[in-house]
């Protein structure tokens, strides 16, 4: 609400203002009248209104007396000052005659008087001393009548000089209304942004902080003071004091923004943004907004736990999956078939395929699209999670639980996709729970009783045999008849090897561009060489070196020995045979040890051994060449950490 305050100069325009102002559209302005004449009156008036209407020496002393106040003059023109003047001389037919006022009412004045014929002399005013002193003069000078505002004619008439006061006409009573309400208007629109400015500032949880050109403090709000652990930022004062920023030294000095700059203000680690600000093409200071480090980073991750609350959603689509061959066009062409039926998918194919990329794709496809797609690597879970992991956990259903339980991964699931990759590597303790969830398409979380149907699609990936792992009694065939409903059956690199240039070129731009390297040219006869491999690690494994050539190649053209040098090539690498086939392997490179609990094979006497012994011995040779870390040795196998631990287990079994 905005308050107006009209100065009713004489009481005869009281009638006349106050019905102008009934005229006026009153929302959110309240009109006050009252009626004050002179310096000394309104000094001892308390005005309580954003806007003052007044006229004379009233207006100037309003206007001196309080500055924090809109101060809005009644005018006094011309053709007023003319008719007082007529008034004067058909009453009083002065010879004559001294116009004192302020200022402000004497515009055009000295003229008048060749106009009229008449002999006027003109005084400025600005203060009752100064009306009662020139009314001495005037009176001493022989004037025979004086015309001035209310206050002079008040004097003039106490001294007994004859005295027309000057009146404002309706128009200027009307044009100062008018102008006080448009003046209240702005004043309304200033507030509310005024007031938008204020909440954007004190409740946004970034730090606001403005300097001027010389880099003192002119504005901050409520954050900057927590984010900065102060009570009271002083404005004025330099912001070295406050702020040890050299990104605002910087854009004072050269007008250029600075983002995600990463300071420590006295004890605060800080992320800011300075952005100038320009007045012309001066620099008028910069306008800083910053955030403590630390709670950027509880935010990103109390954001990520959030969104993984929500659901995970696919990645990857079909046009994702890369390759033109037979076989690989022939396993596109059953996965989208299988996208448009609600069943239970196995995925089956080595290592390194891209079986979640088919598990993605299928999940984005099918009409459970708009559902979360939550994805679980069954070996990385540990048995004693398994259960509460996928199926939640009540709240004190154990020691260290969460407050308020945890939804299982199942549940996260519901009205989607949920992927359970590697899954021969269940525990069969665990295979006949997850059965009844398949069976009865309902979850009851650990340390509950309560029952929970949830509605989700069964991805399931492996690269083991599990109609074999059946019949050795290591996988349910009961879980493997829920899971094997619809089958893909991805192939190998090695039996799609007419893609192999076409990926190798591709992740290679990719790799490059990733870089910031040039693109890296082919030697022809790499493709053939590469097309004779026989890719272990499949996809990941291809993938895998042309990122190695993309990092450490410097040359433009790379040759075949170069890229034998990177390969890293291990003895079993080099076989074209599958697992179960033999090969003839020379005498000196056999020979079994033991190290490391671990059978190492090297040089033999025997005369025939199965590529699984050169698979074994690359897998430890690889280890050595890591320091034993399984993360790099599996990484220069090409193949998962997942693979090569189960790997090194089937060895240790083996050997025992």
């Amino acid at each position: 609400m905005i308050s107006i305050t009209y100065v009713i100069p004489y009481e005869e325009l009281r009638q006349m203002v106050i019905g102008y102002l009934q005229q006026v559209n009153r929302d959110h302005i309240d009109f006050h009248t009252t009626h004050l004449v002179g310096v000394e009156e309104v000094r001892r008036f308390s005005f309580h209104s954003d806007i003052v209407v007044a006229r004379g020496i009233t207006y100037t002393a309003v206007k001196n007396l309080y500055p924090s106040i809109t101060a809005i003059e009644i005018p006094v023109t011309g053709y007023d000052v003319i008719r007082a003047l007529v008034e004067c001389r058909r009453t009083f037919r002065p010879k004559k005659v001294a116009i004192i006022a302020s200022g402000n009412m004497l515009y055009g004045a000295p003229s008048l008087g060749e106009i009229l014929e008449m002999d006027i002399e003109v005084y400025s005013v600005g203060t009752e001393e100064e009306a009662k002193e020139y009314l001495s003069e005037v009176k001493r000078r022989g004037v025979d009548a004086v015309i001035g505002g209310l206050m002079t004619y008040r004097f003039a008439r106490q001294e007994g000089i004859p005295c027309i006061w000057i009146k404002s006409g309706p128009d200027a009573i009307k044009q100062s209304i008018d102008e006080a309400v448009r003046t209240a208007e702005i004043k309304i629109r200033e507030q509310e942004k005024a007031e938008f400015f204020k909440i954007v500032m004190d409740y946004t949880h970034e730090g606001i902080l403005s300097v001027d050109r010389r880099g003192n403090i002119t504005a901050y709000n409520r954050s900057a003071r927590a984010i900065l652990k102060q009570d009271q930022i002083p404005l004025g004062v330099h912001y070295a004091q406050v702020a040890p920023s050299q990104a605002i030294e910087k854009v004072l000095l050269e007008g250029r923004e600075e983002l995600g700059v990463l300071e420590q203000w006295g004890s605060v680690p800080i992320a800011a943004n300075v952005i100038p600000m320009h007045v012309g093409s001066e620099i008028g200071g910069a306008v800083v907004t910053f955030q403590n480090v630390n709670r950027v980073q509880e935010l990103e991750s109390r954001i990520r736990r959030k969104i993984f609350l929500k659901g995970h959603t696919s990645k990857y689509s079909f046009r994702d999956i890369l390759g033109s061959s037979p076989s690989l066009k022939q396993a596109i062409r059953m996965a989208e078939k299988y996208s448009r039926v609600d069943a239970n998918v196995l995925i089956t194919g080595e290592t390194g395929t891209g079986k979640e990329l088919f598990a993605h794709s299928i999940h984005a496809e099918s009409l459970r699209a708009e559902g979360p797609f939550v994805a679980v690597n069954c070996a990385a879970l540990p048995e004693p999670l398994l259960e509460s992991e996928l199926f939640g956990y009540a709240e004190g259903a154990f020691t260290g639980a969460m407050r308020g339980g945890k939804v299982g991964l199942f549940e996260l699931a519901h009205k989607g996709t949920i992927f359970l990759d590697e899954i021969g590597e269940l525990p069969l303790s665990f295979q006949s729970k997850l059965l009844r969830v398949l069976q009865e398409r309902e979850i009851m979380r650990v340390g509950d009783d309560r029952v929970i149907p949830v509605d989700v699609r069964v991805i399931a990936a492996t690269n083991l045999n599990l109609q074999k792992l059946a019949e050795e009694g290591k996988f349910r065939r009961d879980l493997l008849f829920r899971l094997d409903v619809l089958r893909i059956d991805i192939p190998p690199l090695r039996d799609r090897k007419e893609d192999i240039p076409f990926l190798l070129r591709y992740y290679l731009d990719v790799f490059a561009e990733k870089f910031g390297k040039r693109r890296i040219l082919i030697d022809p006869s790499i493709d053939e060489y590469l097309c004779g491999y026989s890719w272990p690690g499949n996809v990941r494994e291809l993938v895998n070196l042309c990122e190695r050539i993309a990092a450490l190649f410097e040359g433009n053209t790379i040759t075949q020995k170069e890229v034998e040098r990177l390969m890293k090539i291990q003895p079993y690498g080099c076989a074209e045979l599958g697992d179960s086939e033999e090969r003839e392997i020379p005498v000196e490179t056999r020979s079994n040890v033991r190290y490391g609990g671990v059978r190492q094979v090297g040089p033999s006497t025997s005369g025939v051994s199965r590529i699984e012994d050169l698979e074994n011995f690359g897998i430890l040779e690889a280890l050595r060449a890591a320091k034993f870390n399984q993360s790099q040795a599996a990484k220069i196998l090409g193949i998962s950490r997942t693979t090569l631990w189960r790997k090194l287990k089937r060895m240790e079994d083996t050997n025992k």
